[in-house]
């Protein structure tokens, strides 16, 4: 009878022939199978490519943000100008048919002074065309409205009569007063306004210091943008008129006057 030999295990077993494991082909760690690395490999992949991609969109998303920050500062920027004769002056950048409420408003206001203070002693102009005479600066004050459909010869006929009426042969000092002009002036469309004024024209005879007229100016307006005129220079100073001057002054606005019609208060 053959011996055989038993070996102990540590735990007192009985263990019988080769105990090792290795021998045997089993594995002893925590080993993946090859398939288990694979998705594990592509899921790794894919994270990585969805972290790119939000980065990628983060920093376009900011990109967009900063562009529309700096064209809307750019559109409101102050920024100096030198003008074709060397001044400068500083401007706000604006679209080409954009014009402020501030800008309609201070051309009106302009308008009305212009076309209201005179005396009957200044300079008169000849409308050779038209066959009537106006004081120079009224004459000035028609040149931003418009000339379609002889619409600024029938307006400055209709002012004319008005004046002659008004004054009567007398030596007149005449002057507006302004009570209200749009604050927030109507857009109908792009580069189209629409004003609404209220004001008072009185006249005064410059010998006896009497009121001789005293005529409501009530009149809702349609300003639309011409491009600005650009400054004009001149080789010698005594070449710019006042009326030059005048005139180059109303024209820097880049607005004209397409209608203008009574306004009733009530």
């Amino acid at each position: 009878m053959n011996n055989i030999k038993t070996k102990r295990t540590a735990h007192g077993l009985p263990s019988h022939g080769n105990t090792n494991d290795k021998a045997c082909g089993k594995p002893t760690g925590n080993v993946l199978p090859v398939s288990s690395l694979a998705q594990s490999n592509n899921q790794r992949t894919v994270l990585f490519q969805l972290i790119i991609l939000s980065c990628l969109l983060m920093n376009m998303m900011v990109s967009c943000s900063n562009s529309a920050k700096i064209n809307k500062v750019n559109q409101k920027q102050i920024i100096g100008v030198q003008l074709a004769d060397g001044d400068v002056v500083t401007a706000k950048t604006a679209q080409v048919n954009e014009r402020s409420d501030e800008v309609l408003r201070t051309f009106i206001q302009k308008w009305l002074y212009l076309s209201f203070n005179w005396t009957t002693a200044d300079v008169t102009v000849e409308v050779e065309d038209l066959k009537v005479k106006v004081p120079g600066n009224v004459y000035a004050a028609t040149f931003p409205i418009t000339t379609k459909d002889n619409y600024r010869a029938e307006y400055t006929k209709e002012l004319a009569a008005l004046i002659t009426k008004a004054t009567g042969g007398r030596k007149v000092q005449s002057a507006i007063s302004i009570e209200y002009i749009s604050e927030k002036p109507t857009k109908i469309r792009e580069g189209l306004w629409e004003v609404t004024m209220v004001s008072t024209w009185t006249g005064m005879d410059i010998e006896n210091g009497q009121e001789v007229f005293r005529i409501p100016f009530n009149k809702k307006v349609q300003l639309k943008t011409i491009p600005i005129a650009s400054k004009p220079t001149f080789q010698n100073a005594k070449e710019l008129t006042g009326m030059q001057q005048i005139i180059n002054e109303i024209n820097q606005y880049g607005l004209m006057l397409v209608s203008i019609d009574n306004y009733d208060l009530q």
